[in-house]
């Protein structure tokens, strides 16, 4: 493995078709792989206590499949909430993953 395997940026604009126009979102990471050339997008649900926040990740979420992006494969997503934080552990699998 390469220290510079994985190269990423942080709300990287990427384009998707929505009802038939285009549209802006923002992921908040854009993940390369350099070996592999490779893109993934993860997007953080930190806020999933919020309703109004579920829904609107919900729609991103569904966003993303109609657009061919696929959960786990194409777009890599993490939840949190206030009782129940992220674990480091969950990342370092992801990270893993993205490796291979």
């Amino acid at each position: 493995m390469k220290a510079d395997q994985l190269l990423y940026k942080y709300e990287r604009p990427l384009k998707l078709r929505y009802q038939g126009r285009k549209i802006i979102v923002y992921p908040d990471f854009t993940i390369l792989n350099t070996q592999t050339g490779k893109f993934t997008y993860w997007e953080h649900a930190g806020l999933m206590s919020k309703p109004e926040y579920v829904f609107d990740f919900v729609w991103k979420n569904s966003l993303y499949y109609e657009n061919h992006l696929l959960p786990g494969t194409d777009v890599l997503f993490t939840f949190e909430t206030e009782d129940h934080p992220l674990e480091i552990r969950t990342l370092k699998h992801m990270i893993s993953d993205l490796m291979t």
